[in-house]
């Protein structure tokens, strides 16, 4: 059995003494609770507008302290939903910057498919491309950093933001332009904070090889992430904005 590549991880941070390694991954309520995101559940979570609107945004945090953030914005032009995602940190000491990462993406999706993508990281100046297009076999052609591959149309990317990646076996690594095995297993349901208040979610953990958690709320939105530092420093995504800011607004009012 193949262990755990933290390597292939697509938002996971691995800290170190004297210097700091992230490994960008793949990159919750009192009085409003609603059914879970059924597990397996074939039905496909609604269209990210409805959910997050056309922002989604988490703060940063290690062992309680902000070092960045991670952005995501959707846009859909006549069944053509764009996807772009930005992640920055960087982490200092004594006035030093020791670690600074950034990465992006844009991708394409059409009726619920990944149809192409591109994604760079720039890790302390180290620069990556990873790069996935749609060819007329009905795969994807995916080049990146460790060479080239054919990958299956329907493959999700490691971007979170798609609780459909829940039933996955497989996904795609945006910063090594691999393949990781993974199951996502339920760990229970707790209670998380998003810019709506106080939402029950439910946690899974990644099995195989990517390391990390993270919670859906009922409705499927993504609205919290964690993963271990090689340092053990725990690292977190909290929502800023996790839910439809006019659904934030309705709901408060219907539940004040």
């Amino acid at each position: 059995m193949m262990a755990p590549t933290r390597s292939a991880c697509d938002l996971v941070h691995l800290a170190r003494k004297g210097a700091v390694f992230f490994c960008l991954m793949l990159i919750i309520m009192g009085g409003l609770t609603r059914p879970l995101y059924a597990l397996g559940s074939t039905t496909a979570p609604a269209h990210p507008l409805t959910l997050y609107g056309p922002l989604l945004s988490f703060d940063i945090y290690r062992n309680g302290t902000r070092i960045g953030e991670h952005n995501v914005r959707f846009t859909d032009t006549d069944g053509t939903l764009r996807v772009r995602t930005d992640f920055n940190l960087s982490i200092g000491a004594l006035f030093i910057t020791l670690y600074e990462l950034t990465y992006s993406s844009d991708a394409i999706w059409r009726d619920g498919v990944l149809r192409g993508l591109t994604a760079s990281t720039n890790r302390n100046g180290d620069l990556s491309t990873v790069s996935a297009q749609e060819n007329g076999d009905g795969q994807l052609n995916v080049s990146g950093p460790n060479g080239t591959q054919v990958a299956t149309i329907g493959l999700y990317p490691t971007n979170h933001w798609n609780a459909g990646v829940i039933s996955s076996s497989e996904l795609l690594n945006t910063i090594t332009g691999k393949t990781n095995n993974v199951t996502l297993q339920p760990v229970g349901t707790e209670t998380v904070i998003t810019n709506l208040g106080r939402l029950v979610a439910t946690r899974y953990r990644y099995v195989g090889e990517i390391e990390n958690e993270v919670w859906y709320d009922g409705e499927g939105r993504w609205v919290r992430m964690q993963f271990p530092g090689d340092d053990g420093s725990l690292i977190e995504l909290r929502c800023r904005q996790c839910v439809r800011p006019s659904q934030a607004i309705a709901d408060r009012e219907v539940n004040p």
